[in-house]
C-alpha cells in the first residue's frame, strides 16, 4: 500500500537521511519520495502494523506526521485521511 505523509520539521537533506536510515530498520518499508519543500515523504507498506510502526518511528525521530493519505485494506482505491495533532515544543 502506499501511504503520502506531511511531517513537521522537515527541512533539509540532513533530516531525509535521518529518516531514511531509521525508516530502512522498519521491515518491508520502501521510501519513494520525500519532497522537502512540500514536507512530504511517499512510501510503500504492506500492512496497517507497518504502517504504525513507520508512524511511531517518525513520531520518535522528530518528525511526527501531520496528516496523511493512504488506502485501506478493505478498499484499496480509496484513500483515507488522518491527522495528528502534536504539541510542538
Amino acid at each position: 500500500m502506499k501511504a503520502i505523509a506531511k511531517l513537521a520539521h522537515l527541512k533539509s537533506d540532513e533530516d531525509k537521511r535521518i529518516i531514511t536510515r531509521n525508516l530502512s530498520r522498519v521491515l518491508n518499508v520502501r521510501i519513494l519520495d520525500i519532497d522537502l519543500e512540500n514536507q512530504v515523504i511517499f512510501f510503500l507498506y504492506p500492512n496497517p502494523l507497518t504502517f504504525q510502526k513507520v508512524k511511531q518511528e517518525l513520531w520518535r525521530i522528530g518528525f511526527p506526521i501531520k496528516s496523511c493519505r493512504y488506502p485501506t485494506a478493505q478498499n484499496p482505491y480509496v484513500h483515507h485521511h488522518t491527522s495528528d495533532n502534536y504539541e510542538l515544543a
